[in-house]
């Protein structure tokens, strides 16, 4: 018994990871998640009027801080999570939930306080989901040596976020802030990056059959419309990124702190001017140089959570050959999906070190990329589920 339980608390510490993006379907790199752990979904309330109104940077910071928070907690950003633009799908064992839930309640009253937006949190145990018959796994894909993230299928990812917002009474639970957020180490300090190959596309696909065996084809379909390979495709590839003005990073700052007037702020300020030199002139010091090579494969331009999301640089032409096919299997009744072109992609940054492992970027396009591609996917699942 005392080995089972230790199996529950540390199985996704234990999952082997798998090192091709592809094998994202394969059986046998998935585990189930334990029934005594629960799934925590965060997101903003009203994101797609604050992206409308140019807050497209805060949903995606806010979005990302709900994971940078959870990790502070956690003391580890090695535990399953999916970032999904303006918010994230979390996977926590029942001991640590208490502590999770607080430190989420600081957030939430952070992010309405210095950002204006309002993030949901919500909570569902994976022993209900098992209860109405629908399942999670877990897999673990390794994106470079010392740094993993997690990929999730099963219907009750989907049941869940479902229940959270359709009954929020029940699932949304109401706490009292206990402190200050711990956001140490996020950062937004790069200008968003232009695209190098003609448009940032944003896509979402989601299987109609619980098997998921359409994605094998759209692997084989993304190889024929995208021959140079989905990695060389990344946006965090993009040559000479370069830093917001000081006086930028300054006004982001502020607003990670509940006041100017601590040691964190003081900290951040005293990384920030020497930065914004180093990176801007491309100065030769090696743990910098390091950093910026090692950045394309610490970041998750590319996951799975029962939808495949992506967030790609390719041209319009490539755009349309795979929108063409989408529409086609969308058509046969094989798939849901959502598109959003930009002209830019945005890197929401943890940095807890320069070296290899020690930091890990969230990638989205510009002007609300996931959010405004769910839209269409939203729609298509609304008109299929219609009385007929």
């Amino acid at each position: 018994m005392h080995e089972a339980l230790r199996l529950k608390k540390s199985f996704y510490e234990e999952l082997k990871p798998f090192h091709q993006f592809n094998d994202v379907t394969n059986d046998k790199n998935y585990l189930p998640l334990p029934k005594d752990w629960n799934v925590i979904i965060t997101d903003i309330k009203g994101s797609t009027k604050a992206i409308q109104e140019g807050k497209y940077r805060e949903v995606n910071l806010v979005g990302a801080a709900s994971i940078v928070a959870v990790s502070k907690v956690l003391k580890t950003l090695d535990f399953p999570f999916v970032f999904g633009g303006d918010g994230a799908t979390l996977f926590i064992s029942t001991e640590k939930t208490p502590a999770v839930l607080e430190c989420l309640e600081d957030l939430k009253q952070l992010a309405i306080k210095n950002f204006g937006l309002d993030l949901r949190v919500g909570i569902v145990s994976m022993k209900e989901i098992l209860e109405t018959g629908q399942t999670i796994e877990v897999a673990k894909y390794e994106l470079t040596q010392g740094r993993t993230m997690a990929m999730m299928r099963g219907s009750g990812i989907l049941l869940a976020d479902k229940l959270i917002k359709e009954n929020p009474t029940k699932y949304q639970p109401n706490l009292t802030p206990s402190g200050e957020a711990d956001l140490t180490g996020l950062t937004c300090r790069w200008l968003p990056r232009a695209s190098q190959n003609g448009k940032i596309l944003t896509l979402l696909i989601q299987s109609r059959d619980p098997s998921l065996s359409v994605f094998q084809d759209i692997f084989k379909q993304f190889a024929a419309i995208f021959p140079e390979g989905i990695e060389d495709l990344n946006p965090a590839k993009a040559p000479n990124g370069k830093y917001k003005s000081i006086w930028a990073c300054l006004k982001d700052e502020v607003r990670y702190q509940k006041s100017i007037w601590s040691f964190g702020f003081l900290k951040r300020l005293c990384e920030i001017i020497p930065a914004y030199f180093v990176f801007n002139l491309n100065l030769p010091i090696p743990s910098t140089r390091r950093y910026v090579a090692l950045t394309p494969s610490h970041c998750d331009f590319r996951k799975f959570d029962q939808v495949l999301r992506m967030v790609i640089d390719c041209s319009e032409s490539q755009i349309t050959n795979l929108t063409l096919y989408l529409e086609e299997l969308y058509q046969k009744g094989f798939i849901f999906y959502g598109l959003h072109v930009a002209d830019q992609s945005l890197m929401t940054c943890f940095v807890e070190g320069l070296n290899q492992g020690e930091h890990f970027h969230f990638i989205d396009a510009d002007k609300g990329g996931y959010v405004m591609a769910s839209i269409q996917l939203k729609d298509q699942i609304k008109k299929a589920s219609a009385p007929k």
